[in-house]
């Protein structure tokens, strides 16, 4: 199973989630889903550039809406 970042712009998002899934959004630079259970390696809510970097290395793949 694959864990796929979704960078989210203001106004666009994805209209389904799998589980692994996390999402960022853009606008605020906030962490709002890190998979169920919980996978991502950084804490829920606001996340610096270097944060955002790590998670994009992280994923296995990264889209941005």
């Amino acid at each position: 199973m694959k864990t796929i970042l979704h960078l989210v712009r203001h106004g666009a998002g994805p209209a389904q989630l799998a589980e692994r899934d996390w999402v960022v959004y853009l606008h605020s630079l906030r962490l709002v889903h890190g998979g169920s259970p919980y996978t991502a390696p950084i804490p829920l809510g606001r996340l610096d550039h270097d944060q955002v970097v790590a998670l994009c290395f992280a994923a296995d793949l990264v889209i941005t809406w």
